[in-house]
């Protein structure tokens, strides 16, 4: 199975960074951070998929790529480019899954856009999509309802992205958040109650990048 994960570019905004990339960072690094949320997709894939990230940010997207699974994620300032990108491959033919914070907090937006949404913390959803698409079906919608145990997050896919295009590589400790910004989605997606990975978890997720 081929499968395809594309992190959509961003439009000129505070996350594109358009104006500081320049004054701030290499000549070489492109965006500031790395998809950690594609990287653990990756990562919970049955282990004899052939997997592809690509990150829009910097690089060209494939417009005619040997997948038989595309995976879109997005942010809601991506969500633009995201419906495009969704649109350009289903008319192609392409098989095509939305996921990502606003497909967590929003999937009924993408209605007739996607195949299947992945709504909320991918640990456990995205293997059941995964075997049930192995075996050619699958449900429109997969969401967590549940709270997912970070100890069950795997070390994310690092190798598959190019490390050195980006000022900064994510990792994540916890989700959850204790306080009521008005303007964060954290706590709806999340939850309010702080929830941690392992410390040799950690560990092991700082070694994978050495």
């Amino acid at each position: 199975m081929k499968l395809l994960l594309i992190n959509p570019r961003f439009p000129e905004s505070f996350w594109s960074f358009k104006w500081a990339i320049d004054k701030v960072m290499p000549a070489n690094r492109r965006t500031m951070n790395s998809p950690l949320g594609l990287a653990t997709l990756a990562a919970l894939c049955p282990d004899d998929w052939e997997i592809e990230v690509v990150d829009e940010n910097i690089e060209t997207i494939p417009l005619d790529p040997e997948a038989d699974l595309i995976g879109i994620c997005g942010m809601g300032i991506q969500f633009e480019r995201q419906k495009e990108l969704m649109k350009f491959y289903r008319n192609k033919g392409h098989f095509v899954v939305a996921g990502g914070s606003y497909a967590s907090l929003c999937p009924e937006a993408y209605e007739h856009l996607a195949d299947t949404v992945i709504a909320g913390e991918a640990e456990y959803i995205w293997p059941a999509f995964c075997r049930d698409f192995a075996k050619g079906v699958h449900n429109p919608l997969y969401q967590e309802t549940d709270e997912v145990s970070l100890h069950d997050s795997p070390i994310p896919r690092f190798d598959l992205l190019k490390m050195d295009r980006y000022h900064a590589v994510s990792l994540q400790f916890s989700r959850g958040c204790p306080y009521r910004c008005e303007f964060c989605d954290i706590i709806i997606m999340f939850g309010r109650k702080p929830r941690t990975k392992a410390v040799e978890q950690v560990g092991r997720e700082l070694d994978a990048l050495r």
